[in-house]
């Protein structure tokens, strides 16, 4: 039998208290009657059980009182009109820094590479007021932490939108990844000016310099076999869910016949291609793409990181599938850019204890609702003891 003692819980309370007390709450004090600390801790325990629409919040909040409480001194339960204002009233800004803090303080990662990419709300409001999709840049590591964001008002914008990102994060000793969209000379200038190393996927906007170094990894010029081989050379096979996947890294051992274009690109140092074979149900497809790097680094690290890049896309994917992010309809864009904080920080806290359990974020989610001692062990204010 397992039994549940809580012997950190105060510490982990003061966490949270500590980092959500940076927030300035801008109502008139002498009418408070719902700490802003109390509403963002109801908040973030009931988005890491999968509520994350206010009237699920209240509700939740209404049925765990006791419970709320005991574990996090939350006294009162808001209305949803109070839920509703204090969420539009928070600088989103402030919130992610405050949750990044707690998350590096309950975590404690240290991470290697931080993985940009944007991805879009779809509905933003419930009465039909805003019709504009709402678009987020991200900045995540690949320990599952999400390090700050930036809202923009269409897709196009995502370009200025990561470089004000990176200015705005300590990136030094990083590898920043991000799709070809990004991949911009003004990008990589920008990472290597704050201290950073870039892997950008190259695109075809890049003209002759995107044909030359696609001609360069042309079949043809490809043969692991040759003692002579140009390129540095790893691969990988994964085998899983009825597929077959090969991954192989071919890395240029010489860049100097592109000295016209490394000029162009700050701190350039690495050109090279990922091939990624698939078989499935016997049929067989292949995909290349090339990538620059101003990295000094080998073939198999440089296939680590473009591997990892897929995280943030599972991490979006997650925000899709297990929030339903795209159906939780909210007054504004504020109110559901500050949820989006809260709902990634609920992926990194599950990612976080699912390692090496076969379980899925939902699943652990939904034991949370019904299982308060397992939600602190997932907040990591119990210690199981046989």
């Amino acid at each position: 039998m397992i039994k549940y003692k809580t012997v950190i819980g105060m510490k982990e309370n003061e966490i949270f208290n500590m980092y959500f007390g940076i927030i300035e709450d801008p109502r008139c004090e002498a009418n408070v009657i719902y700490p802003m600390v109390d509403i963002l801790k109801l908040v973030m325990v009931a988005v890491l059980c999968g509520m994350d629409e206010l009237d699920k919040i209240i509700d939740y909040g209404e049925n765990k009182k006791e419970f709320l409480e005991k574990e996090f001194n939350i006294k009162a339960i808001p209305s949803k009109a109070t839920l509703t204002r204090v969420m539009v009233m928070v600088n989103p800004k402030w919130l992610s820094l405050s949750i990044v803090g707690i998350l590096n303080t309950l975590i404690k990662s240290n991470p290697s590479q931080i993985m940009l990419d944007g991805k879009a709300i779809k509905s933003t409001d419930a009465i039909k007021t805003i019709e504009t999709m709402m678009n987020i840049v991200t900045a995540y590591t690949d320990t599952g932490i999400s390090l700050g964001q930036i809202t923009v008002d269409s897709k196009s914008n995502e370009i200025p939108a990561v470089k004000e990102l990176i200015e705005m994060l300590n990136i030094e000793g990083m590898v920043v990844t991000a799709d070809a969209m990004h991949c911009q000379k003004e990008t990589a200038e920008t990472i290597i000016k704050n201290k950073g190393d870039y892997v950008l996927q190259l695109k075809a906007n890049q003209g002759n310099f995107y044909q030359d170094v696609y001609a360069m990894f042309d079949d043809k010029y490809i043969n692991e076999t040759d003692k002579d081989c140009e390129y540095e050379i790893f691969s990988t096979t994964e085998k899983g869910h009825g597929r077959i996947e090969k991954r192989t890294c071919y890395v240029l051992n010489e860049i100097e016949f592109f000295t016209d274009y490394i000029a162009e690109w700050k701190g350039l140092k690495k050109i090279f291609a990922v091939k990624r074979e698939v078989e499935k149900d016997g049929k067989k497809t292949t995909e290349t793409s090339c990538y620059l790097s101003s990295k000094n680094t080998t073939a198999e690290n440089l296939l680590r990181y473009t591997r990892n890049h897929w995280k943030i896309e599972s991490m979006h994917h997650i925000l899709d599938v297990t929030y339903d992010e795209d159906r939780c309809k909210l007054l504004t864009q504020r109110a559901q850019e500050n949820i989006n904080i809260f709902r990634k920080m609920g992926v990194s806290v599950h990612k976080n204890y699912l390692q090496n359990k076969k379980q899925t974020v939902k699943s652990s989610m939904f034991n949370c609702l019904l299982n308060d001692k397992l939600l602190l062990t997932v907040i990591g204010n119990i210690t199981i003891l046989s």
